[in-house]
């Protein structure tokens, strides 16, 4: 069997899996003539009792349009071994599903990878890059992501690759992160309704490297659909939307909105101790990672899009496609 005919099963059909599905079937190398190597796995109870009507209608485009298997299954329940049975029937496992498991999923779904002799696995490990950052890194909060990493170090029959993108870009921009906000976000009875405010993590020279959820599906479908001769084995592949300092940001956005920016910082002992106050708020532990300054960021001539000659978007486009009048 080829390896374009290798069978894939993608776990999690949330924003980051639906674009991974959306770039594996539109890759040039995706064999649309054969009888489809992609498989979604999601949970039991949303294939019996979908979410919403937009979810029963995604799941439909999958199986009719674009011919994707489905099968559900239980990654936070189900026993390792029915986890493995699970995985055996595919050459390629992609974890797209990670952000709102239990803690511990995510090492139990890579012992099962392990046990099923998958021969390509990407963990979530998408983001960060959690071996610099280290598991002492925002109060313990990516210990498993290391130990997950040392699973895989530990072994040489599956081979894995973990995708570094940093920040996806749509979070950066979301209120409850608290970096972007607007006057009617923060303060209503502020005088000047829609006034952008831009509240720096530790400081404005603090870089930080974003990556929208769209791009990181074009770069695991080239990944694991057109593998170079000279592509990874095992270990990290960097990629980057963006990299720019807090300082740069604002002014991409007074330029992109014309709008002036109220500019704050939160820095680093304020939210280690806005943390410590809190232990159980992951939120707040995410902002001490993200204002420490290790494993945050990469420049873009290193990426490995770059050395592709892969043009991914950049803060400015989606400002301009995403934001701009929406901002209120």
């Amino acid at each position: 069997m080829s390896t374009l005919q290798k069978p894939i099963l993608v776990l999690g059909a949330g924003e980051l899996g639906t674009s991974i599905i959306h770039s594996l079937t539109s890759h040039p190398s995706y064999p649309k003539e054969t009888k489809t190597p992609l498989t979604l796995l999601v949970r039991p109870s949303t294939l019996t009792s979908p979410s919403s009507p937009d979810k029963r209608k995604q799941l439909d485009e999958f199986r009719r349009n674009l011919r994707i298997g489905i099968i559900s299954g239980d990654l936070e329940n189900d026993s390792p071994s029915i986890l493995a049975d699970t995985f055996k029937p595919f050459h390629t496992v992609i974890h797209a599903g990670g952000m709102t498991t239990a803690p511990g999923t995510m090492a139990r779904v890579t012992r099962a990878v392990l046990d099923a002799g998958v021969k390509l696995y990407l963990p979530w490990q998408y983001g960060v890059d959690y071996h610099v950052i280290g598991p002492e890194g925002g109060m313990g909060l990516f210990g498993e992501q290391c130990r997950v990493r040392s699973l895989l170090r530990s072994q040489k029959e599956t081979r894995w690759l973990v995708v570094s993108c940093g920040m996806f870009m749509n979070f950066l921009f979301e209120p409850f992160w608290g970096v972007v906000t607007t006057a009617t976000q923060v303060d209503s009875d502020d005088e000047s309704p829609g006034k952008l405010k831009l509240t720096a993590l530790n400081s404005w020279e603090d870089v930080l490297t974003v990556t929208t959820a769209r791009d990181i599906g074009r770069c695991i479908a080239e990944l694991v659909l057109d593998p170079a001769d000279d592509a990874p084995r095992n270990g990290v592949v960097y990629i980057a939307g963006d990299t720019l300092t807090y300082g740069q940001l604002a002014d991409v956005l007074e330029r992109e909105t014309g709008k002036q920016m109220e500019r704050g910082v939160w820095p680093l002992e304020y939210l280690r101790e806005e943390a410590k106050s809190k232990p159980d708020d992951t939120l707040r532990k995410y902002h001490v990672v993200f204002s420490e300054g290790k494993g945050l960021s990469w420049p873009l001539e290193r990426t490995w899009n770059h050395e592709k000659g892969m043009e991914l978007e950049g803060v400015a486009s989606w400002v301009r496609k995403n934001w701009v009048g929406c901002e209120q």
